[in-house]
């Protein structure tokens, strides 16, 4: 591998693990996620420079506070991310794209496409939808990783692929939503891990978004309420309501006699 190839090939890795580390960061914790940030993406990221001196503090932070027990860190998780999706910082990408159920489909849609195209699909032990944070996070870990090893075993044209889907991924759908998630999440949770999480994942998205010149056409700034149950009349939806009125008996003939 030559220098420059050395060099790319370190990025590529170090952007693999920050991503990972994020996504884990914000998965319900696990001991196989345990392990995997300890063994694997920590020690990775705590050697990781990014040049921007806030996400610079911040990773070890959030290194210090992933130590917390397990059944602590669970209780924290579901405290900031409750049982239902919290209206100040939905994870997910179509709560700040649309409240329409068909654009919402197809947003949804285009995401699982990107994961198919390299053989990834959601489910699996652990079942979320496509477009949540960890998901979509993932994957640009995922692709991250196969560019490092396309640097290592393959040539330019398996390089370029790994870096156009990523562009393509940053600029339709993690750019355009994450900064303002990490941003309201950092604001509105009560949880000093979490806060710490929203503002180191809006930096690192700035960074890649300036660095792949991935600027999304919209951003997307703020979730969309969910819409309202239809409220339906009570008094339509009774049994006897439905039921056809009686005007007469007819006859067998069906005339009346």
């Amino acid at each position: 591998m030559h220098h420059d190839s050395e060099a790319e090939h370190a990025t590529a890795v170090a952007r693999s693990a920050l991503y990972a580390f994020l996504g884990r960061a914000l998965a319900y914790p696990t001991p196989a996620h345990r392990a995997e940030l300890a063994e694997m993406i920590v020690p990775v990221v705590s050697a990781v420079q990014t040049g921007d001196d806030d996400a610079d503090r911040l990773v070890p932070e959030i290194i210090a506070a992933l130590t917390l027990p397990l059944a602590d860190a669970r209780r924290a998780h579901t405290r900031v991310f409750t049982h239902i999706e919290p209206p100040d910082y939905p994870p997910y990408e179509t709560a700040f794209d649309s409240a329409d159920a068909f654009r919402q489909s197809a947003v949804m849609a285009d995401v699982a496409g990107f994961y198919r195209a390299h053989g990834l699909q959601v489910g699996g032990v652990e079942r979320e939808r496509p477009d949540h944070a960890v998901t979509e996070l993932e994957f640009m870990a995922f692709m991250a990783r196969k560019e490092a090893y396309a640097l290592e075993h393959f040539g330019t044209e398996q390089v370029e692929e790994c870096r156009r889907t990523q562009v393509l991924f940053l600029r339709d759908h993690l750019g355009r939503w994450a900064p303002a998630f990490g941003r309201r999440l950092a604001t509105f949770c009560d949880d000093p891990l979490f806060r710490s999480v929203g503002s180191l994942l809006e930096r690192w998205i700035e960074i890649e978004l300036a660095a792949w010149d991935a600027e999304p056409a919209t951003r997307l700034e703020s979730p969309h309420p969910a819409p309202r149950p239809t409220t339906v009349d009570a008094a339509s939806t009774h049994p006897s309501a439905r039921r056809p009125q009686n005007t007469g008996s007819p006859s067998r003939s069906g005339r009346e006699s």
